[in-house]
């Protein structure tokens, strides 16, 4: 399996403690102006900027991995309230 290799940019921060992210950065990572990210520090100092949606998408696809491609669980969902509902009615 090939590895890409680790593409490093050098930048200055301003006086208002702002960076400018390179444009190649900026498109690779789909963010467009106005975007909003998510900024972590780690204990070594070093900070991982990801666009907000990122995280989201992350999070999606670890959920989906989780259930069998053949269960929907919006439909899941539904009939646990039906069902509850029902015994609400008969209670």
């Amino acid at each position: 399996m090939a590895h890409k290799a680790t593409v490093r940019y050098k930048a200055r921060v301003d006086g208002a403690g702002r960076v400018l992210i390179p444009a190649e950065i900026r498109k690779r990572a789909g963010m467009k102006p106005g975007a909003t990210v998510t900024i972590t520090a780690g204990p070594s100092g070093r900070i991982v900027l990801e666009p907000a949606l990122a995280f989201l998408r992350e999070a999606q696809e670890y959920f989906q991995s989780l259930a069998p491609a053949s269960v929907l669980w919006s439909d899941e969902l539904i009939a646990e309230r039906r069902k509850e509902a029902r015994r609400e009615v008969e209670d």
